[in-house]
């Protein structure tokens, strides 16, 4: 896993302040005509999006399970009925179509099956009522659980609550990720992570939070020509009034240094993502303004626990110009639509971006990118699933299309992995040291 992957991991995501706090009586709609993290609750008016009955509960939930898998589809999406359903889809799909005539997506009941422990359903509400923005929103004050705006007002608020969402207090495990070639070739490459969350730690006490979000090692396993280097980050929450700070340690020299933090448009895998991207969403976006559109229908890749099975080889997932949509699973869901341009005077590689944002998760289930000439250029998705078992829903399985060059990156896949991801791995701020960047780098896991 290279630096400019892991390094957009905490990276956050900010546009121009508002009004944060809300009042109470606003509030006390959190848990009655909202969700507990503030999605409306009910269902559509043609019932094709039911009401949120509480989401999954928490299961015995073993890997390869599908709890839906006895579902039938409701239709399939293809070239020749695209106008049928434009009005559901975003650009990035519509030029998906355009590019691929093979493509489909075939799409099932909704089920909103996103779901979270009681406790942070607590803290969310709480934080509805004391939450504000801070250092012209590249921060926020006070909370150290929950969403922070689970009723948000803008756009930096939104994005806030997907960078801060809940993985439980931490995880270890591999995670593998393809950077996949016009005729379908590909490399796989594997990696080995540990990180711990302060954010989002029910034993966190606010004085204790100290503007830290999450602590992180990771280290290339596979291929050998890659393997061996690895690197520890400390995380901040407002990453404008600190940096982050990125060590590596490099086999060939034995040594750890700290280096300087990569952002932005960097480019990723051959320049076909951006180090913003990664995590579907990250940033820091002071070289954006950001929109919010407000909520909208649409269909959106949603409880994929096909993509997920260990029954599945990374084989039968990639193949050429887009990942297997028999394994993908659409389910039509609100979502809060944004858009960001960038801020006069500053330059990315995407002039505009468009983001689909969970209601229900708070998770960017898409992203749509326009290059320095206002031209639709790549898109990207991500594949949510809820494990029952923990509980947790994520957004792993990540595909980032570039249209022009008919090339695609697969993130985080996990089909072929022995054990399941570790959830609720924790270890103290004492851990993440530079010192022990090098045993973790050179010990077996």
């Amino acid at each position: 896993m290279s630096l400019r992957l892991i390094a957009a991991l905490g990276v956050t995501l900010l546009s121009a302040p508002a009004l944060a706090k809300v009042a109470p009586d606003e509030a006390a709609k959190l848990g009655t005509v909202l969700t507990p993290t503030g999605a409306e609750k009910a269902g559509n008016a043609d019932g094709s999006i039911p009401a949120w009955d509480g989401g999954m509960p928490k299961s015995a939930m073993k890997r390869g399970d599908d709890p839906f898998a006895a579902d039938k589809p409701l239709y399939t999406v293809t070239a020749s009925n695209l106008a049928q359903h434009a009005a559901n889809l975003s650009e990035g799909y519509k030029a998906l179509f355009r590019t691929f005539p093979d493509y489909k997506m075939v799409v099932y009941p909704t089920h909103r099956t996103a779901s979270y422990p009681d406790w942070f359903y607590q803290a969310t509400r709480k934080n509805a009522t004391s939450v504000e923005l801070t250092n012209t929103g590249f921060g926020f004050c006070c909370a150290a659980q929950g969403y922070p705006f689970p009723i948000p007002k803008n756009g930096t608020e939104v994005m806030w609550n997907h960078i801060m969402r809940y993985n439980t207090v931490g995880y270890r495990g591999y995670v593998n990720h393809a950077q996949v070639q016009e005729d379908g070739s590909h490399v796989v490459e594997r990696s080995y992570l540990e990180l711990t969350y302060v954010y989002n730690n029910p034993q966190t006490q606010l004085a204790e939070l100290n503007n830290q979000n999450l602590y992180l090692m990771v280290k290339t396993v596979s291929p050998p020509n890659k393997a061996g280097d690895a690197h520890l980050l400390h995380v901040p929450i407002d990453r404008i009034k600190e940096i982050t700070g990125v060590w590596l340690y490099n086999p060939s020299q034995g040594r750890v240094r700290r280096i300087g933090e990569v952002g932005y448009d960097n480019p990723l895998f051959d320049g076909l993502m951006t180090h913003d991207q990664v995590d579907m969403f990250n940033g820091p976006l002071d070289r954006y303004t950001i929109k919010r559109l407000g909520t909208k229908e649409m269909l959106v890749p949603y409880n994929g626990y096909r993509m997920y099975s260990d029954k599945v080889k990374y084989k039968d997932i990639i193949q050429a110009g887009h990942i297997n949509q028999d394994l993908a699973r659409y389910e039509l869901h609100r979502v809060w639509v944004l858009e960001a341009q960038v801020r006069g005077g500053f330059n990315h590689r995407y002039k505009r971006r468009t983001f689909y944002v969970d209601e229900d998760s708070w998770l960017v289930l898409g992203q749509d990118m326009y290059d320095e000439r206002d031209q639709f250029w790549r898109t990207a998705e991500a594949h949510a699933v809820n494990f029952a078992n923990v509980p947790v829903i994520v957004g792993a399985v990540q595909v980032h299309y570039d249209l022009q060059s008919r090339r695609y990156v697969v993130l985080n896949l996990r089909n072929e992995e022995k054990n399941e991801i570790e959830y609720d791995f924790e270890k103290p701020s004492t851990y993440f040291t530079p010192r022990q960047l090098q045993k973790f780098a050179t010990s077996k896991n």
